[in-house]
């Protein structure tokens, strides 16, 4: 048998040829790049030879070979071309970081993402674009055909000072105002605090939340209290007698009927009388009863008429003095007893001349200094006239309703010339805690209302 002559590499050739030229650079460089390319040439020879090869021995082997060879080339183009996502919960608004997480999972990009990962995107006819650039980031509620996402809107300020809010009135607030409080959602029956525009949940409520002055005074619904009268109690004075109880507790029916008659019916609550004068506070012990018809004119002349400058519960009617009227008038008004009795207090703390007799405005030298006069009615109660520029009464006059009792002025701490009267429960000194007081003549009576008196003989 003729043996088979094995040809020379081409590698070894080009070392041959290296060898021949001794230590010329250019001629090594040149055979290492002929034998780089006859080395490639010679492994894709060899490679194609072991395809062919391949195939005529097992022919399952080629084909598992040229399935790999496939797929690799196939992977390859996905990779490098991969394809746009589809709208894939529907056309419509998608927040971006949401549809980018998505696209990682699937495999797919969305070309409007790159740089706008906090943004809102859209989805329409399968095209991707910038919906709106959201400085707050983005909000996914539902994506796409639900039309939910959107971006976040700012946090709202603490709109009415640092302090506490109750938390319905604050998702009114921001949605009036379009704004967030990121606290809110599950709150809104409690209260919420808000600090240097950081919101917070404050307190939650059992039995909701009372809006009375937000950012200052919003707290939580005392638990209702067992109904405690006895007999009659003014609603104010219920309201209050719950306040001291163990614990603090409200009363069902108040503030709407502060004015009236309560009592109970078993456990219930229950307005026992209407008062359309209002209610007056007896003493403990005493049930109470409604004003009557007789009971209090206006403190100023017949067919005389006065604006009310303030009423119950303002700017300084406030703790003792919270159910007192202020009447504006000049100095020197006549003021007449708005119920008859007997004079049981006449001060002049300021005499003319002196400096509260008629300061030019608020001094605080001036408190506990106004001259004033305070008559003692047949229930026990005193009606005190304040402010006085002179008084025409002593102590132990016995005055009818109507009967001059002094002139008013500017004396004392004030602001300006005005009447002030208040109804209080004798408390063996000349100033005691304030209760209702409703006139006959002036049933409507608030801060602004000019009323005429009808204190006629």
């Amino acid at each position: 048998m003729q043996r088979r002559r094995r040809a020379l590499s081409p590698l070894l050739v080009a070392l041959l040829a290296v060898a021949c030229a001794g230590d010329d650079q250019a001629a090594l460089s040149e055979a290492s790049a002929g034998a780089s390319a006859g080395a490639s040439t010679s492994a894709a020879s060899a490679s194609s030879s072991a395809s062919s090869s391949g195939a005529t021995t097992t022919g399952s082997g080629t084909s598992s070979s040229a399935s790999a060879s496939e797929g690799s080339s196939s992977g390859e183009a996905t990779t490098g071309d991969a394809a746009t996502c589809p709208c894939y919960a529907g056309e419509g608004p998608y927040c971006a970081a949401e549809a980018g997480e998505h696209a990682l999972a699937e495999g797919c990009v969305i070309p409007a993402l790159a740089g706008h990962e906090g943004d809102l995107l859209s989805c329409e006819g399968g095209a991707w674009s910038l919906a709106e650039a959201c400085t707050e980031g983005c909000e996914a509620l539902g994506s796409g055909a639900l039309g939910l996402d959107a971006c976040l809107l700012p946090v709202c300020s603490c709109y009415a000072g640092e302090g506490p809010y109750c938390g319905a009135g604050v998702g009114e607030h921001a949605a009036e105002s379009g704004c967030r409080v990121p606290a809110l959602a599950g709150h809104e029956g409690d209260v919420l605090t808000c600090e240097g525009d950081t919101w917070s949940v404050g307190e939650s409520c059992s039995d909701g939340c009372e809006v009375t002055t937000p950012g200052e005074g919003d707290a939580c619904l005392l638990p209702l209290c067992p109904c405690f009268v006895k007999v009659a109690w003014c609603g104010t004075g219920t309201a209050e007698h719950g306040l001291t109880m163990d614990p603090p507790c409200r009363v069902p029916l108040v503030p709407e009927h502060n004015d009236d008659i309560l009592g109970c019916d078993g456990d219930a609550w229950i307005v026992k009388e209407v008062c359309e004068l209002g209610c007056h506070a007896n003493a403990m012990g005493v049930p109470d009863t409604c004003n009557d018809e007789s009971s209090y004119r206006l403190p100023f002349a017949c067919g005389a008429a006065f604006t009310c400058s303030q009423g119950n519960n303002g700017s300084s009617h406030t703790g003792s003095q919270k159910y007192a009227w202020d009447f504006a008038m000049p100095k020197g008004t006549p003021v007449h007893a708005s119920r008859g009795g007997v004079v049981a207090y006449a001060e002049v703390r300021s005499p003319p001349g002196s400096q509260c007799y008629d300061p030019p405005g608020i001094l605080e030298a001036c408190h506990n200094k106004a001259n004033f006069v305070g008559i003692r009615h047949a229930d026990g109660t005193v009606a005190l006239y304040l402010h006085l520029q002179s008084l025409k009464v002593k102590v132990g006059d016995v005055v009818k309703q109507g009967d001059k009792i002094g002139l008013s002025g500017n004396s004392g701490y004030t602001s300006g010339p005005h009447l002030h009267i208040q109804l209080q429960n004798d408390c063996g000194i000349w100033f005691c805690q304030s209760v209702p007081l409703k006139f006959a003549d002036a049933p409507n009576l608030a801060k602004g209302v000019k009323a005429t008196s009808g204190n006629c003989p």
